[in-house]
């Protein structure tokens, strides 16, 4: 019997060719974009979900005022924190994060500049990843070891066993340690990432770092007990005496990227809001998807109705011709299923690249993924078309008839919703791309046009550690000879220092040079103007150079900005921006003194001078209070303005600089432009999913036009040869035959304006700096897919319209 059915289910696909191919691209387009949506959402929604004691896991944060932002703080450097004295508590980690550029790991000629992190040796019994080579139970506790990445590994080592392996490792210190363990690679849905992982227990003074500790908790927790606990522990600290220091849970820190400062440790952050547009997304494309082949499956239907009337005189019941219909649907279902499976592996990495996160599920993984949404989109779509079977009296299908008028209205309606759906995505990408244009083409209040920030110099580790002492008896002596080599390191470094500064200073391709920090990544730290009552609160801070107005064009609205020979490095002066200003209500800057929690809660910081307001953050908020202090280390970033037709001449010439104070060394650099881009990462990935999935619910709804399209023109043959031998003509029928299917679409488009121009109100809101909602927008996405309508259709009303009426009226 079932053989029975896939034959009668295949040669209905053979007789119905337009409706099965439209019902399987239908399947395959609608599944393979809901598919491709919700491993992303799912990887975002399970971030960390494979730390088996997730739940348990919180970080110590401390608030210096009641207005500044919690921070990660070292609980155990800082204030002695010992999980022991908690019974509450299972376990502690302490993490400190070294992001790339930070740390350099030596391998024969070749110098190395990966992130990673620095840990204790509970990391593993407070965090579930994965060692692949070593002893998990023990290797963080030798002082020697380093875990790496077999990514990593590959990269320095290629081809080489890397166990054994020894490394100099450099930062503020400079040792050697011995590869001891390769660890996998982070999960995709993992906020802490990294290329190697070294231990600390022994000297954990020589990584200078703020970490965050880590807490593991037991059964006997509570949040509001414990926080009661250890709220003052920081107050014995000269640095912290009135902060209080309370814990966040390690789940709530990946969505929370603003209310927490967090050092570093995650690594990235989501975003709800997307997430929240992501499915919102997925939704529309499954309503979309499961319509059209509601109504493709009704269409279908009724070009068989004959035969399922015949079906039932020979003896067929109901209940076989909807077992019938099932097997019809689940060949489609298996077929699809196979289609986009293959093309989910072939999208994939592209995919990837695009959201920058490496989703990789099996084979079992994708099967079921694009079974289960098929599945569900197939289920939406049949419960319609199985009623209208099942309610239908069959026998009646002998006489020469279709579906009534009033199931041709709920097809109509499908068409309509489906219009509106796609009209509303449609409006929503244009808007979307014209915020993302706004904002990257928004004055920031600086220069941004052909500069570049890059590290020519690094810190001088100090070649001594504690553990060097216990071979020599004079410790006075071989400090000393220490002490001398790191004088003569430094001295060679002052030396090309100044030449490397000379050389650019004098390039012709060169227009202006800085040190400092990029204005696009500040620091907080607690500050507060000198005056009584005043609470400190965490405020943005940049490090610049006398140079640095020059480079970024930026305006000084009051007093100076700092000057070479009359500013020190590191001196008690400060510019502010005018917000911050206004944040600390300062009449007269040159009276009022600001006062800084951890550098300087005494004698305070003049302030010489106020910079007119740039934004320095995302677009989503206005310019935030922020201010700039003079430091003078070499190793900070080099800023450095290109002639407008020399960029690529300077760009070599600052390469062959580096080269030469730092051999065997990998050039890096990036566009000042290229890292503002970066800040609005997020609606450049939001704008381009609007467009690629709308482009396709609009394929989709095209599909379902064109189908209905063609069985209304194959319905009305005899009638439009009527009408011809009549003296009709070929406009005439086609704008008779058209008219319907355009009248469908403007009602759906009048339906969606007003649904997507409070949407996209909504969603602007976010946003300080907004586009306006003009009413081309409205009217390019009405005409833009009525074009397209028109050409779904009009190609078979042509055909229509062109047939001899000879042939149309000639009896079957």
């Amino acid at each position: 019997m079932l053989k029975h059915y896939i034959k009668f289910a295949i040669r209905n696909f053979r007789s119905n060719k337009v409706i099965f191919a439209g019902s399987l691209a239908t399947l395959c387009l609608g599944a393979l974009c809901i598919s491709l949506l919700f491993s992303y959402v799912h990887n975002e929604l399970t971030m960390d979900d494979f730390h088996e004691r997730k739940q348990d896991i919180y970080m110590i944060i401390n608030q210096t005022s009641p207005e500044s932002k919690p921070s990660a703080i070292d609980a155990r450097s800082f204030f002695g924190f010992d999980y022991k004295d908690y019974p509450e508590l299972e376990n502690s980690t302490t993490i400190r994060k070294y992001p790339s550029e930070t740390m350099k790991f030596t391998y024969g000629e070749n110098v190395f500049s990966p992130e990673g992190i620095v840990v204790d040796s509970s990391f593993f019994k407070v965090f579930d990843f994965e060692l692949k080579v070593g002893d998990k139970e023990n290797i963080l506790s030798d002082p020697d070891a380093v875990l790496v990445t077999e990514t990593f590994a590959k990269k320095m080592f290629g081809s080489e066993d890397p166990i054994g392996k020894n490394v100099k490792v450099t930062s503020t210190f400079e040792d050697i340690y011995t590869v001891k363990g390769i660890v996998n690679k982070a999960p995709s849905n993992s906020s802490i990432t990294y290329d190697f992982i070294l231990p600390y227990d022994k000297e954990p003074n020589k990584h200078n770092r703020n970490g965050a500790v880590f807490i593991l908790a037991n059964k006997n927790f509570n949040k509001a007990n414990f926080e009661k606990k250890i709220e003052k522990i920081a107050q014995k600290h000269e640095q912290f005496g009135d902060s209080k220091t309370n814990v966040v849970a390690f789940s709530a820190l990946y969505f929370n990227k603003d209310a927490i400062e967090v050092g570093g440790i995650v690594s990235r952050f989501g975003d709800e809001n997307v997430i929240q547009t992501l499915i919102l997304i997925m939704l529309v494309i499954l309503i979309i998807s499961a319509l059209n082949f509601s109504n493709l499956q009704i269409i279908n239907t009724n070009t068989t109705l004959k035969q399922l009337a015949i079906s039932t005189v020979n003896g067929a019941n109901k209940q076989q011709l909807l077992t019938q219909k099932l097997v019809e649907i689940i060949l489609l279902l298996g077929l699809s299923v196979v289609i986009i499976s293959l093309g989910y592996n072939l999208i994939l990495p592209v995919f990837n690249e695009f959201t920058r996160v490496e989703i990789a599920p099996s084979l079992s993984e994708i099967l079921i993924i694009n079974s289960s949404v098929l599945s569900v989109l197939v289920c939406l779509a049949l419960i319609y078309p199985l009623f209208t079977i099942a309610k239908r009296p069959l026998l009646s299908n002998l006489k020469p008839q279709s579906f009534s008028g009033t199931q041709l209205v709920g097809r109509k309606f499908i068409t309509v919703l489906q219009y509106t759906l796609t009209f509303i995505l449609l409006i929503a990408s244009v808007i979307v791309v014209k915020q993302l244009n706004m904002m990257l083409d928004q004055d920031l209040g600086f220069t941004s046009k052909n500069i570049i920030s890059t590290k020519l110099f690094s810190r001088i580790p100090f070649p001594l550690k504690n553990s060097d002492f216990d071979n020599y008896g004079d410790k006075q002596d071989f400090y000393k000879k220490k002490k001398a080599e790191y004088d003569s390191k430094k001295a060679e470094q002052e030396s090309n220092y100044q030449y490397v500064k000379n050389e650019l200073t004098s390039h012709p391709s060169i227009a202006n040079l800085s040190q400092g920090v990029s204005p696009l990544t500040p620091f907080a730290s607690p500050w507060k103007v000198k005056r009584a009552g005043n609470e400190y609160t965490s405020e943005n801070l940049i490090s610049v150079d006398f140079d640095y107005e020059k480079v970024f064009d930026l305006e000084i609205t009051e007093g100076r900005f700092f000057e070479l020979g009359r500013d020190e490095p590191n001196g008690k002066q400060v510019v502010i921006n005018e917000a911050a200003k206004k944040f600390w209500n300062i009449q007269d800057f040159s009276k009022s003194l600001l006062l800084n929690k951890f550098w300087d809660d005494k004698d305070g910081y003049e302030i010489i001078g106020v910079v007119k307001n740039f934004n320095y953050e995302h677009l989503s908020s206005k310019p935030k209070p922020l201010l700039m202090s003079y430091w003078g280390y070499m190793e900070q970033d080099f800023l450095i303005q290109f002639q407008d037709d020399k960029v690529q001449e300077g760009l070599q010439f600052v390469e062959s600089l580096f080269n030469k104070v730092n051999p065997n060394q990998t050039f890096s650099y990036t566009f000042l432009s290229d890292d503002i881009a970066t800040l609005y990462q997020k609606e450049k990935q939001l704008s381009t999913i609007y467009i690629v999935f709308t482009i396709i619910a609009l394929l989709i709804s095209a599909i379902g036009l064109f189908t209905i399209a063609l069985y209304d023109t194959q319905r009305r043959v005899k009638e439009i040869g009527i009408r011809k031998v009549n003296g009709a003509t070929v406009n005439e029928i086609m704008l008779m035959l058209n008219k319907d299917f355009i009248k469908w679409v403007i009602i759906a488009f009048i339906i969606s304006c007003p649904i997507a121009y409070y949407a996209m109100h909504k969603w602007l809101e976010n946003f300080a700096y907004k586009t306006s909602l003009s009413w081309w927008v409205f009217a390019l996405a009405g005409v833009f897919t009525l074009v397209i309508a028109l050409v779904t259709v009009s190609w078979q009303t042509y055909r229509a319209a062109r047939r001899n009426p000879v042939e149309s009226l000639r009896d079957e």
